[in-house]
């Protein structure tokens, strides 16, 4: 075919029997954040002091060591709208039963995804933990995260939300559908990403 070539470039996406390789190069590298650069903008955004707008407490993404189990500071987002809130279960009598059921679900919650209705704009859709995404390779630019992908949560820059949701990479033999960098997972919704909304602190 005249107009491909075999040469590798950045972002080159290479499919071998279904692990698909991402090729980057130095100059592309040297446009992407560090380790060190991901952790600065987490703490950047710890630091602001993003509240839960119907409870007030206020939220805190986890160190990267600590990625695999939510905790009570979490940010969770809905994400049909955006609106990232702290953990809550609404609607129920919180017992001890219901409380040792509130900590499974919050353990659960990032494959669970549950749908919940957004107490801002009543909008209803999933429901999960917000996760920062920790492969600085991935990243497009240094830009603040703020946007996450749909259904996972994974949470990255504008630009490099909007690249992956328009990448469609190999499934099994036949097909291809977008997934999230981070974590391999189909994406869904209609663009496949969301804008998230942080309510900031009221003194």
């Amino acid at each position: 075919v005249e107009a491909e070539s075999q040469e590798l470039v950045d972002g080159s996406l290479i499919d071998l029997c279904g692990a698909t390789l991402l090729w980057r190069t130095a100059e592309g590298l040297s446009r992407t954040p560090t380790v060190k650069h991901l952790e600065a903008l987490r703490q950047e955004i710890n630091a602001a002091r993003p509240q839960c707008p119907v409870g007030f407490n206020t939220l805190a993404f986890p160190s990267m060591r600590r990625k695999d189990t939510p905790d009570e500071k979490q940010p969770w987002v809905y994400l049909q709208c955006g609106h990232v809130h702290g953990y809550h279960n609404w609607g129920s009598h919180r017992d001890r039963d219901r409380l040792d059921r509130d900590q499974e679900e919050r353990e659960q919650g990032r494959q669970e995804g549950r749908s919940r209705e957004c107490p801002m704009c009543r909008a209803r859709g999933p429901y999960v933990p917000l996760w920062l995404g920790c492969e600085a390779s991935f990243y497009l630019d240094t830009a603040p995260p703020t946007h996450a992908f749909s259904p996972c949560g994974h949470v990255c820059s504008e630009k490099t939300a909007v690249f992956w949701s328009q990448i469609p990479l190999p499934h099994g033999t036949h097909t291809f559908h977008a997934s999230c960098p981070f974590c391999a997972q189909q994406l869904s919704g209609e663009q496949g990403y969301v804008r998230l909304i942080f309510q900031g602190p009221l003194d």
